[in-house]
């Protein structure tokens, strides 16, 4: 490097003098393959830190002064953590008497080699034009709080929920292509309406009552059908223990033993009483129990939901767009309308049930069909299930093992350009290294599809009521400002339509007399900060659902077995999105740790780390991607993406370093891997949990106090101790990413990102060398 005209001046007015003369002969004759060089050494940089040039020369990033980085480097090599490489132009220069300059040059390069400082931070101002993140349920666990999971789930579908939609009876219940069997059930059913009301129906509409109420409909006119209803008292009759559900259609049992979501084809809430305060409630409920359906189905299309409130029904549908709805109706008043639901949801076909059509049973195995890069048809078997997405309003993510490596299933915006396809086939075209290669790929069908014939518009949009709390800030709002996209002004309620004695088959009541309500926001005329703001423009996203087949399979970063597995597969993984960023020009920004894959051993040119799911990457330095959304991994989301300012490859690199400290934190307490030791235990609960429950602001604040040195050190302190290895490493990322100063360093530096790349490389490889 050459000397700055400042750094020239600093030198020539604080010389060394003769101060380093005595070792002049000892440097020379210096033998770097053993370690009694290290003492030489350590002395010199000790006299060089206490000059007074070390004091007043600066670096060229600004921040820092020689003495300041020289400092921590005498001690490291009295340690024997350097290679005397290191310091070859340093020995040779005061050996020979070099003037001052060469000392200091030789100095400032060893600074930048062993102990760099965080690069300057970008001087760029943020666009604010980076796609907004929207919270979803998915990264909670069965095991979470109904609290917990439901507050998720609110937040994941109060923007997309449709009430009242026209033509809902006619799409999903439609008589004329019903069979002659079918409509006697709907014919003997009726026999049970007397004109006025239903027979037997409960004066009091509680539980039990209206559980035998139903049962007698369905022996009397549902005999055979191949769905039967069933109810459970408790949650522990679940075998997930996912929570009780009142009535629900599946197939009869041919078993005894408790139920599992993954046989449930239809969920049913009951409520005794009838108020409107209860319906957020009581679509939350139905809401958690559609999760659990999604999570152990993920190829499910859609799932048919239903609640009763007193005499009051609505029929639902949740698909991966949201949630909509027939409307309410009285059931004594229109009789028909439950008796087609419920001898629809005991009859229908696969189609109708939203169960998977794409992929073809044959001998008890599955197979998709893609076409290749050739464009010709390619067959593939489908294996196991290796990953899943536990939520509704989601890109609903699910992943097969294949002989060919892996199929990947999922519901993409068709906003969002280009598809993961495009960015695969363009990596493959740059030669970028350790990112899944395309198989094949296959469009299959989208929302779009799915709602034809339906009509949707901003008078069936449903506009929950604000809560205190989200009036006071909200739960996931930020950045930004948010209004309804609509000038109209509504009342706030949470059920938008108000109990009417009559409604046509053909929806002919007043379009939106009843949805001419608004949220405690807009009533109040404040515009509330949003990192997720709705698109108010169209109806509903729609979706396109998809699969890639790509190679080579591998198992997910979770799963390594030695703390040496996981060091080599961060490593890697980061050099792969070191190609995919510098030599792809493509920003993954989704890392976690379900996108990093442990490749088998000899299928990955040499990686043992490898990227997939670019279905969030964009290209570089290009515009938004055109979605309305997108919803990351909240754990190891970067501080300022949850804060929404735009996505750079340090956002990259720092979810990165928190897939490492979760790995270490959490799920190297698994029984089944083994780090523990006898008597250690895993903390009651992590100081992570603030990394995933919570609004976003929440999560980025707790993560910016973590990231100080004492609350990484308390962060470490919950590793097993098989993993302190790890601990320096840490450390070091969290100063190369952070920076070394009380004041934490955000921002992207300005300069060449490959800088920052192979210093935290470099971190990994010295690491897993000591392992």
């Amino acid at each position: 490097m050459s000397l700055t005209e400042e750094q020239l001046k600093v030198i020539a007015d604080y010389p060394l003098d003769d101060s380093l003369s005595r070792f002049s002969d000892k440097l020379c004759h210096l033998d770097g393959s053993k370690d009694t060089w290290r003492s030489d050494i350590a002395t010199v940089l000790s006299i060089l830190v206490g000059s007074s040039a070390a004091f007043n020369l600066h670096l060229s990033d600004g921040n820092s002064n020689v003495a300041g980085r020289l400092i921590p480097i005498p001690q490291k090599v009295r340690g024997g953590s350097l290679e005397y490489d290191h310091f070859r132009p340093l020995a040779n220069a005061v050996a020979t008497d070099s003037p001052d300059t060469d000392i200091w040059t030789a100095i400032i390069n060893l600074i930048d080699a062993v102990n760099p400082s965080t690069p300057p931070p970008t001087s760029i101002i943020p666009t604010g034009r980076g796609t907004p993140v929207k919270t979803s349920s998915s990264r909670l666990e069965d095991s979470e709080t109904r609290e917990i999971v439901e507050r998720e789930l609110f937040y994941e579908i109060r923007d997309c929920t449709h009430r009242g939609v026209p033509r809902f009876f006619e799409k999903h219940f439609d008589k004329a292509n019903w069979t002659k069997s079918q409509e006697n059930s709907l014919k003997l059913m009726l026999t049970d309406h007397d004109g006025t009301q239903w027979k037997d129906f409960p004066a009091d509409p509680l539980e039990t009552p209206v559980w035998n109420w139903l049962r007698g409909l369905e022996k009397k006119a549902l005999a055979g059908a191949q769905y039967i209803l069933y109810t459970n008292k408790s949650a522990t009759e679940f075998k997930e223990r996912k929570g009780q559900m009142d009535i629900f259609f599946q197939r009869p049992k041919r078993t005894e033993g408790r139920f599992e979501y993954k046989h449930v084809l239809v969920a049913g809430e009951h409520k005794r009483s009838y108020a409107t305060t209860d319906f957020k409630a009581c679509m939350l409920q139905i809401t958690r129990h559609v999760r659990s359906i999604f999570a152990d189905q993920p190829m499910r299309r859609f799932v048919h939901a239903f609640t009763i409130r007193a005499t009051t029904m609505e029929l639902w549908i949740y698909d991966r767009s949201g949630a909509y709805s027939s409307g309410e109706f009285n059931i004594h008043h229109e009789p028909e309308k439950l008796a087609r639901a419920l001898v629809a949801y005991a009859t229908m076909d696969d189609a109708a049930m939203g169960l998977d059509m794409s992929i073809e049973w044959k001998n008890s195995h599955r197979y998709i069909t893609v076409e290749d890069g050739n464009g010709y048809d390619k067959r593939v078997e489908l294996n196991g299930l290796l990953v899943r997405q536990r939520a509704v309003v989601c890109r609903g993510t699910a992943c097969f093992l294949t002989r060919q490596g892996v199929a990947k299933f999922s519901w993409r915006s068709d906003k969002r350009q280009p598809p993961e396809v495009e960015h695969l086939k363009l990596a493959q075209e740059k030669g970028v290294e350790g990112v899944a290669t395309l198989v094949g790929h296959r469009e299959i069908t989208s929302i779009a599809a799915l709602r034809a014939g339906l009509v949707f518009s901003s008078y069936t949009r449903h506009a929950f009521r604000a809560t205190a709390h989200e009036r006071s800030g909200g739960y996931n709002r930020l950045q930004g400002s948010e209004s309804s996209g609509s000038s109209r002004k509504r009342k706030s309620s949470d059920n938008p339509r108000p109990r009417t004695t009559r409604q046509s088959n053909s929806q002919k009541s007043t379009p939106r007399q009843a949805y001419d309500q608004s949220s405690g926001d807009e009533a109040s005329g404040e515009a509330k900060s949003s990192i997720y703001t709705p698109n108010r423009e169209d109806p509903y996203e729609n979706r396109i659902l998809s699969c890639l087949v790509i190679s080579p399979a591998g198992r997910v970063l979770s799963d390594f077995s030695t703390i040496r597995e996981l060091l080599e597969a961060l490593h890697d993984a980061i050099r792969a999105h070191r190609s995919l960023y510098l030599k792809g020009g493509i920003l993954h920004r989704d890392i976690s740790s379900n996108n990093i894959i442990i490749p088998s051993p000899g299928k990955a040119d040499g990686f043992k780390g490898m990227l997939i799911d670019l279905d969030l990457a964009k290209k570089r330095d290009s515009g938004p991607s055109g979605a309305r959304h997108r919803t990351g991994t909240m754990q190891f989301m970067a501080i300022e993406v949850l804060r929404g300012l735009d996505h750079t490859y340090r956002h990259d690199l720092e979810s990165f370093f928190y897939v490492l400290l979760w790995m270490c934190a959490r799920c190297a307490w698994d029984e089944m891997k083994r780090f523990c030791g006898e008597g250690e235990t895993a903390p009651e609960e992590s100081l992570l949990r603030k990394w995933e429950i919570g609004r976003f602001k929440d999560i980025a604040d707790a993560k910016e106090g973590h990231m100080t040195v004492n609350s990484l050190e308390r962060i470490m302190n919950e590793f097993p101790v098989s993993l302190n290895i790890a601990k320096p490493l840490c450390l070091r990322i969290r100063s190369i990413l952070f920076g070394d100063t009380a004041r934490l360093m955000f921002g992207t530096p300005d300069g060449d990102p490959g800088r920052l790349y192979d210093r935290i490389i470099a971190a990994f490889g010295e690491t897993i060398d000591d392992c």
